[in-house]
């Protein structure tokens, strides 16, 4: 920008995400949906964002933008699929907008007009939550519990690591990321606790795991052979399987590999992924009565309507009743 001139739309967004505080995979989903974005710009206002002032930018350019991404209605899998999309690229283009506004980059931009814009062409939607059986996940944890002792020693450690990782994930429903993220001394084993830094939303929370989740790390940091000054700043779970070596942490996309090696091992047909483990969690809570604010902290939701969205064993329960008054359903034989 010289002379007092507005930057270009391109400058601007490069701006935005030098200053979005995000996780790196939430600001790969952000920096996809706005590549989207200045597609349209392009194709249906003719506005080039390397060569066009970011004061060219409106509100109209925005709900243009989601009519295009919504789908007519919302009943199949296929157009909630297309909503969520929707949803989420919404998103980032409002935060971008929002930053414009925040740093005086567009005096005329209103976010307040765009929220009620926006308000008025979204249709009342309340995603479904997950398809995730809990017994797919147990049959998981009972698979990595009930693997043989490796002799070779790099082998055991792949051992442990399955176990302790699969555990950590169901017991403390982690997001992959965090569990990426943790590093030794952010694990308390005197009290059964790990501080997570910088979540989602840029807050750090306190979550809980059980006695066998502890045992399993301690059985996996002692194969992994860590020793001496500085053990602390060890990667929680690391990428290698080697003994002696901590190495760096391991990375989202080996957690899913693993867990996506687990499901056809332990004979899993349905899709699960690691965050399928936090679901999981959260449905169990509910299971067990705790509140649902108890349940909003552990997940650390910034909101009371995520977690009932998440958590959707009200349906469960409304089954159980209408089969108390009318018998338990059978499946019919053939089918």
């Amino acid at each position: 920008m010289t002379n007092g001139a507005a930057p270009t739309i391109a400058d601007a967004i490069e701006d935005f995400f030098e200053n979005l505080r995000l996780s790196p995979r939430s600001k790969k989903t952000y920096r996809t949906a706005v590549t989207k974005f200045t597609e349209h710009l392009k194709e249906r206002f003719d506005l080039d964002p390397e060569t066009s002032p970011v004061t060219a930018l409106s509100e109209d350019h925005v709900t243009d933008f989601v009519a295009a991404l919504m789908p007519d209605d919302v009943r199949s899998p296929e157009e909630v699929s297309r909503m969520r999309t929707a949803q989420t690229n919404l998103a980032a283009v409002r935060k971008l907008y929002a930053y414009l506004v925040s740093y005086d980059l567009h005096p005329n931009l209103s976010t307040e007009k765009l929220r009620t814009r926006v308000a008025a062409m979204m249709p009342r939607f309340t995603p479904p939550p997950p398809d995730v059986q809990t017994s797919d996940l147990d049959r998981i944890v009972e698979y990595v519990r009930s693997l043989p002792h490796e002799v070779d020693p790099d082998k055991e450690l792949r051992r442990l690591k399955l176990r302790a990782m699969i555990l950590f994930l169901y017991r403390t429903g982690v997001r992959v990321s965090e569990l990426c993220g943790l590093r030794r001394r952010d694990i308390q084993l005197a009290d059964g606790t790990a501080s997570i830094y910088r979540a989602k939303g840029g807050k750090s929370r306190t979550v809980l795991f059980d006695s066998e989740t502890a045992e399993a790390l301690v059985a996996y940091w002692a194969a992994r052979g860590d020793s001496g000054r500085g053990v602390g700043a060890f990667p929680a779970f690391s990428g290698r399987d080697k003994v002696g070596v901590p190495g760096r942490a391991i990375s989202p996309r080996t957690v899913e590999h693993i867990v996506a090696q687990l499901c056809v091992a332990a004979g899993v047909e349905n899709p699960i992924t690691p965050h399928s483990f936090r679901h999981g969690l959260a449905t169990e809570l509910v299971r067990r009565r705790v509140r649902e604010s108890t349940v909003q902290t552990i997940l650390g939701h910034a909101s009371p309507t995520t977690t009932r969205i998440y958590v959707h064993k009200v349906a469960a329960e409304v089954a159980e009743e209408y089969q108390e008054a009318f018998g338990p359903y059978r499946r019919p034989l053939g089918a």
